[in-house]
């Protein structure tokens, strides 16, 4: 038999809509362990079933699941049991822990090869900034845990994806990031996207000023940049305001845009919260998540919209070879 293939799903906030799209999505996402030789790990507040217990019967009607308190007790009963499990298996991780502390244990279970890759629901900033380095998200999360890896973020859309150049940081420093030799691991990003993608169009790179500079006129930052000619099948620099317009998106595999809110804005704009999947690049496993945040105001509702979280699955289990 091949090396089963363990796929770890953390909800995130506990009172937010994690729990209940994940429920939602696995509702139509049916897994073979026989078949597809996969199990999926949930992480999940210990005490989540007295609060929606609706969601534990939808996961119920699909998969056979077995609950521990922790990922080590889990992996115990996995070998003990071997081959013999219910051909749609599910873990149940049940914690008392941080939902932080959930994205944390995951990614080292995945660096050391005890999990095949990680799936993320929405979480706080709030939630990730208590843990003491105070990261702000999952990004700042991994990027503490792989100090040496250069992390990008990326969006993969039905219609365009983008990579960020960079994230988190206020705007006032995004030029002088960008010039400390950053350039040039973005580009190399946007190639292994690409190659995950197995798209042969070309990649879009966005200006960083108004126009993209009009050669000089709006800030010298495009000539510095792009002082170095693109490697072949790039393009750019591109003008910010045009470049996401429709008759583009058949044009490029992806859209490097240079800060969060450049690619953001119009890739939330188009795909709206209920669709598009964040993948992290440069991780050394594959990491995919939701593109949309906790939604407090959504709690135990049963109204939040699963899509992202279906894709989001989906997305991981193809890139991991599943399907």
């Amino acid at each position: 038999m091949k090396r089963l293939k363990k796929v770890a799903i953390t909800t995130g906030d506990k009172n937010g809509i994690g729990f209940e799209i994940l429920a939602k999505a696995l509702s139509q996402i049916s897994i073979s362990f026989k078949k597809n030789n996969l199990v999926f790990f949930i992480y999940r507040y210990k005490f989540q079933n007295e609060t929606q217990p609706q969601f534990f019967d939808l996961i119920d009607k699909t998969y056979s699941r077995f609950t521990f308190s922790s990922r080590e007790e889990a992996a115990a009963f996995l070998k003990a049991r071997g081959k013999n499990l219910p051909d749609n298996v599910l873990i149940d991780l049940a914690l008392k822990t941080s939902e932080a502390e959930w994205v944390k244990d995951a990614a080292i279970a995945c660096k050391n090869k005890e999990f095949t890759s990680l799936v993320t629901g929405p979480l706080s900033k709030t939630i990730s900034s208590k843990l003491s380095h105070k990261p702000l998200g999952h990004t700042g999360i991994f990027r503490h845990l792989f100090p040496s890896k250069k992390l990008f973020m990326s969006f993969i859309g039905k219609d365009f994806n983008i990579v960020l150049a960079t994230d988190h940081i206020p705007l006032a420093q995004v030029e002088t990031h960008l010039k400390k030799d950053n350039f040039k691991f973005i580009i190399q990003a946007a190639k292994n996207l690409q190659s995950l993608l197995k798209s042969k169009k070309k990649i879009a790179v966005l200006g960083f000023n108004p126009h993209a500079g009009e050669n000089g006129l709006i800030g010298n930052t495009e000539k510095i940049l792009f002082a170095s000619k693109l490697p072949k099948n790039f393009e750019g620099p591109l003008v910010p305001d045009a470049a996401f317009l429709k008759k583009n998106w058949a044009r490029y595999s992806l859209y490097v845009c240079l800060y969060h809110d450049q690619g953001l804005i119009p890739f939330k704009m188009h795909h709206g919260q209920d669709s598009g999947v964040h993948l992290t690049l440069g991780l050394p496993f594959i990491r995919t998540s939701v593109d949309h945040g906790t939604a407090f105001d959504l709690f135990n509702k049963n109204i939040a919209n699963p899509t992202s979280m279906v894709e989001a699955i989906n997305l991981n289990l193809k890139l991991i070879g599943v399907f």
